[in-house]
Formats: C-alpha cells, structure tokens, sequence
C-alpha cells in the first residue's frame, strides 16, 4: 500500500500522483471512507466534468503518468512546488503539470479527500481562459495523472498531463 498523500499545482507544461507517510488516517487516503485509488479516479473524472462542460474531450486516467504524479506530490511537499516536475523534464511523460501545494484537508477537504480534490480542481478552473491551470486543465492532452501526498493533515495534489 502507498502512503496518502495529496498535491496539485499547475506549471504550464506538467502532470500527478498518490503517495504520503500518515498512517494515523483509518484510510489511505485519509478520508475516512475512501482509498487512494478512488481519490485518483475522482481526481480524472472531476477534471473530465469540466473538460466537457467546455467542449473539451475527456482525458484518460494514465496508470504511468499517476507513479509519476504521485513520486512529484511526495518530493515536492518537502521541496518547492513543481520540483520533481522541473528535475525531471516531466519524466518524459508528462507535458503540463497542475499543483495544490499544502492543502489541508480539514479547512479545504472538510475531512474528505474527494471534497479537497474537487476544490483544489475548482481554483484552477476559477483562473479562466489565459489562467495557467485552467489552460493545462483545457489543454489538447490525452491522459492524466493525478498524484497524492499526504502528511498530517497537509496534502499535496498533482495533476500530470500526457499525450
């Protein structure tokens, strides 16, 4: 099992992942009720409602680009956000990368990792047209994937963004 975890926060050429060190939590993904893999899930089809709200086609949820997400939330919660993106040109993998960077899950999730995925989701979508978020969340990608860290109760979510 991986350790918790959330991060997402944009770089206008990245993508995310699931991964954190809380092992107080009585779920993975700290939510109580939920585990990673359904945060990741939730974290794809969240940015697919909106992607099609906007007459934009739904990406897929990418298996690679999510290890990769997930290995940039752990490294960039310790470090500076979009570090491990940056480090590695996107792993060559990934093409766009979003970021929320520190989020706790009692103010912004309530507790519930899926309420913290989906607000995390909004505030890049809240940029609009021209936003750097917004434009990777709208951008002409195929596959996403979304990483989590966790510790405590602080979360970093990635988004990765792929052909």
């Amino acid at each position: 099992m991986r350790p918790a975890s959330l991060a997402l926060v944009l770089l206008a050429a990245c993508a995310g992942s699931i991964g954190g060190d809380d092992t107080s939590n009585p779920s993975p993904d700290g939510s109580g009720s939920s585990g990673p893999a359904s945060a990741h899930e939730f974290c794809v089809t969240e940015t697919n409602r909106y992607r099609t709200d906007n007459g934009r086609a739904p990406v897929a949820r990418s298996t690679e680009l999510e290890q990769f997400a997930d290995t940039g939330a752990m490294i960039d919660f310790s470090g500076s956000p979009h570090d491990h993106f940056k480090q590695t040109n996107g792993g060559g993998i990934a093409f766009a990368e979003n970021e929320c960077p520190h989020w706790s899950l009692s103010q912004q999730g309530g507790g519930d990792m899926n309420a913290l995925v989906a607000e995390c989701i909004a505030a890049f979508v809240s940029e609009g047209p021209g936003g750097g978020h917004y434009e990777n969340l709208m951008g002409s990608y195929a596959k996403l994937g979304c990483g989590i860290f966790q510790s405590g109760g602080d979360v970093t979510l990635v988004q990765d963004y792929g052909p």
